[in-house]
């Protein structure tokens, strides 16, 4: 076989056939995904304000030298659990989000804002593979609950502010949570 032949060959058995149903689901998270960006996007710039100060500015358990072991024992705001004045929220993973964020990028509040919209990106499109595969039998009504969660202003707290991130975080696991509980029945 000549070497020409043997490309046409590989290049017929490797041809991927894309179907018009397939770019039409991946234009719709695109979609989805666009239109988080370009509601959140004038948060992308804002400082950190009210709890964001007390959560993240003046929380110990969130600054680079300090112990990881902190996180699991002290609330979210940096307080030890058993204090009279700890709030009692207990966030872990919340805390970790942050730290791995001031690691990454340092305290510049654009990288906070980007997360959270990017988070917000993720649970909008988890959210739409949920009802297409195990709530609605129309994918239509589908992209509408996920287009209508992407832009509703009950989110505008969850992502606009960083301390919201733990609302996101906590939809998140959720999702996740239910399709590994559908996947195990």
């Amino acid at each position: 076989m000549t070497a020409s032949a043997r490309d046409k060959k590989f290049c017929q058995q490797s041809r991927v056939t894309v179907r018009p149903e397939t770019v039409w689901a991946a234009g719709r998270y695109i979609a989805l995904a666009a239109l988080c960006i370009l509601c959140y996007s004038n948060s992308l710039h804002g400082e950190l304000v009210h709890d964001d100060v007390w959560a993240i500015v003046n929380n110990p358990d969130v600054r680079p030298g300090s112990s990881l072991r902190n996180i699991f024992s002290d609330d979210f705001w940096g307080k030890r659990m058993a204090d009279n004045t700890s709030h009692k929220s207990y966030r872990p993973l919340c805390i970790l989000t942050f730290k791995l964020n001031i690691v990454l990028g340092g305290m510049t509040p654009l990288y906070f804002h980007i997360v959270n919209v990017c988070l917000h990106c993720t649970v909008t499109c988890l959210l739409m593979h949920v009802c297409q595969c195990h709530v609605f039998e129309n994918r239509h009504l589908a992209f509408v609950t996920a287009l209508l969660f992407t832009v509703h202003p009950v989110h505008t707290e969850a992502v606009s502010g960083i301390v919201g991130r733990a609302d996101v975080l906590a939809c998140l696991l959720f999702l996740l949570t239910f399709i590994s509980y559908i996947r195990s029945v």
